[in-house]
């Protein structure tokens, strides 16, 4: 009766073993191999943070809340380091930094078209987003945020297009002349970003190169953005006026250089006449404007 038990206990273990053994030595394949390969897939990884470059919002409302639609396949952005900077002697930030912010701290050779507030007719904006669509050339708009919140629709039509949206404060306030409480306010009520960088140009170029705007600025992570081109639209100059300074300069402005921020306005009818030479004339130069995507 032993003899039989332990040859019962024998046969048994080495089925056992046949069974598990297998579990433990098995190729890739097995299936505790297989869903430990699941769970440390890539697709299963945090996203990067090279998405962040030059995504867009799909959808913007009233309250400035979005929803990120980033691409695919996206460069890594450039590296910005930015941190608050000491108050200098003469309350203004280094030469070199000034340079930087009339580029808007754009670091390709296009040429970026901006235009700033608002305050435009519905056939005045489809003129220009048509222009840009037309000529593959995409846009910068600056946009007051009292303005946009009222104006969601023209808003989403922009970043709809393929542009980027971006923030000139809540009210059009000089942000170099106003209390720090009220000049946060101004860009924190102003109307979001959807690039990046983050901009944010200052009303009239306002404090544009003080450490205090900047300090105040990237408080809530942006950077600041002036121009280095004028078309001085806001002065209610014709359209071939406007063209011919964009082009060749005058004793208000310089011509357009690669890299270089083209200031315009989305009120002024002459500038969506001017729009279409304007582009022409810049390729004509050989330079190369900021792409529609």
């Amino acid at each position: 009766m032993k003899t039989s038990l332990l040859g019962k206990v024998a046969v048994t273990s080495a089925v056992l073993l046949a069974v598990v053994l297998p579990l433990f030595a098995g190729s890739a394949q097995t299936p505790v191999k297989a869903s430990m390969a699941t769970l440390t897939s890539p697709l299963q990884e945090s996203p990067s943070t090279d998405a962040l470059a030059a995504g867009r919002l799909t959808t913007i409302v009233a309250d400035h809340t979005a929803t990120p639609a980033m691409p695919k396949t996206s460069p890594a952005p450039p590296k910005f380091v930015v941190r608050k900077l000491p108050m200098t002697p003469s309350g203004l930030v280094s030469q070199s930094l000034q340079k930087t912010i009339k580029r808007c701290y754009n670091t390709t050779k296009n040429v970026w078209l901006t235009f700033d507030d608002g305050y435009t007719t519905q056939d005045n904006l489809n003129s220009i987003l048509g222009t840009l669509k037309a000529n593959k050339v995409r846009g910068r708009f600056f946009l007051i945020g009292s303005w946009a919140r009222q104006h969601p629709d023209m808003v989403n039509q922009i970043v709809a297009a393929g542009h980027f949206v971006e923030n000139h404060t809540d009210r059009h306030s000089y942000l170099g002349q106003v209390s720090d409480p009220r000049a946060r306010r101004e860009i924190r009520l102003g109307q979001a970003s959807n690039s990046y960088p983050k901009l944010l140009r200052p009303p009239y170029g306002d404090g544009a190169f003080t450490v205090r705007v900047y300090n105040l600025a990237q408080e809530q992570g942006y950077l600041l953005c002036q121009w280095n081109v004028d078309t001085r639209d806001w002065a209610h100059a014709p359209a071939p006026v406007i063209v011919n300074r964009v082009l060749r300069g005058d004793r208000t402005t310089p011509p357009a250089r690669a890299g270089d921020t083209i200031l315009m306005h989305l009120v002024n009818t002459q500038t969506r006449y001017a729009l279409p030479a304007l582009i022409r004339g810049l390729r004509a130069k050989g330079l190369t404007l900021d792409p529609l995507p």
